[in-house]
């Protein structure tokens, strides 16, 4: 059996035993992974993820290979993508691009190396990280 992309993570194709749980992601529902109790836990563990929390403390924010996904609540998609840059308190701000279908850089000129609190104002006033992606 093969393995096809989902936007999120990999699904086993269709097969009698995962059914079930291959239903639950192609409706739309997410595991339940952002509960308060389990990121505060998380927090505690990892303080770059307890600096965005703090910061974004009106979005959900959860850890993903090397980054920060940003939700806005009561959405199971993110609406933007923080990485952090080593050896510095800075970070790079990514958006997702419907026509490269990937995260893409947020600016004109290229990577920008923004501050928490820069990054931050930039998802809260940019119309751009308001657009729902498309599926």
């Amino acid at each position: 059996m093969g393995m096809f992309l989902h936007p999120m993570r990999r699904i086993a194709m269709l097969i009698r035993d995962n059914l079930a749980q291959v239903r639950q992601v192609e409706s739309g529902a997410r595991p339940d992974r952002r509960q308060a109790a389990r990121s505060s836990r998380a927090a505690k563990k990892d303080p770059t993820l307890a600096q965005i929390s703090a910061q974004f403390s009106q979005f959900d924010i959860e850890k993903s290979r090397g980054g920060y996904l940003v939700f806005n609540r009561g959405h199971s998609d993110p609406i933007a993508r923080l990485r952090p840059i080593p050896n510095t308190d800075r970070f790079e701000l990514f958006y997702w691009s419907n026509v490269h279908g990937r995260w893409r850089t947020f600016g004109n000129l290229g990577r920008m190396k923004l501050m928490l609190e820069s990054a931050h104002d930039i998802v809260e006033n940019d119309p751009m990280f308001r657009i729902p992606r498309a599926r």
